[in-house]
């Protein structure tokens, strides 16, 4: 399965998603100035590149992170060294991605 397939998917449901949470908690927690409140409001001012481009950002940096808990739970499984497992095992899921 092509991954990249599904990230424009992905990436438009996360800003809809993130867009309803923002407006909600903003109107529902004026008063209140935490950091997750500045976050949303910052979020309700980006245009829509903007907002794609962090998205983006996630969800390479959310892929990198699963792809690196595959390697490391393959060279634990190993017999073989760790470091050559996890540099063969990246190699590997980064072929089956593309």
């Amino acid at each position: 399965m092509n991954v990249r397939m599904l990230e424009p998917m992905l990436r438009n449901a996360t800003i809809k998603a993130i867009d309803g949470i923002s407006k909600k908690a903003s109107e529902a927690e004026d008063a209140a100035e935490t950091a997750v409140n500045r976050l949303l409001r910052r979020w309700n001012q980006m245009d829509q590149d903007e907002k794609e481009q962090v998205v983006g950002i996630v969800i390479a940096t959310a892929t990198t992170a699963v792809g690196a808990i595959a390697a490391l739970k393959a060279a634990r499984k190993s017999k073989s060294r760790p470091v050559k497992v996890t540099v063969k095992s990246m190699k590997n899921i980064t072929k089956k991605k593309d």
